[in-house]
């Protein structure tokens, strides 16, 4: 942000009169004001170059970093749900042995136990995702 002041004093048999103009100019961005660029240009030939290059690279890196942390949640999204199912099919193979060949008791409360889990595992999920999806909506 910039900000240019130009006051003037005028003396006359009245009095004085104070004139005080200010001029306030602000730009948001990865790179400076043009204006900055060219005085940094002025000071070492080939510097606005080299500063939007700069800009550049770190663009190209947070896009980088970006897709690869996008690309590391779906691949532990999949292996979350193959190991999920993989042990699901094994408590459900447990309750059936322990059910048929034990107590049907014991088989019943395995396969209950399994099922149960399952369902706490995908809602706990679901919730996480809608707070996430919502503080993000917020910000």
């Amino acid at each position: 942000m910039s900000k240019k002041c130009l006051q003037q004093k005028q003396n006359n048999n009245n009095g004085s009169i104070i004139v005080h103009k200010e001029q306030v100019q602000s730009f948001s961005g990865p790179l400076p004001h043009p204006e900055i660029l060219r005085q940094f240009d002025q000071i070492s030939p080939g510097a606005a170059e080299r500063i939007i290059k700069m800009a550049e690279d770190q663009s190209l890196h947070r896009r980088e970093l970006e897709r690869k942390v996008i690309e590391s949640d779906i691949s532990s999204s999949k292996l979350g749900q193959i190991l999920g199912f993989v042990i699901a099919v094994i408590g459900l193979a447990v309750s059936a042995v322990v059910g048929v060949f034990g107590s049907p008791t014991a088989g019943g409360v395995i396969g209950v136990g399994t099922i149960v889990s399952l369902v706490w595992v995908f809602m706990y999920g679901s919730r996480m995702r809608s707070q996430e999806r919502e503080e993000k909506s917020v910000d």
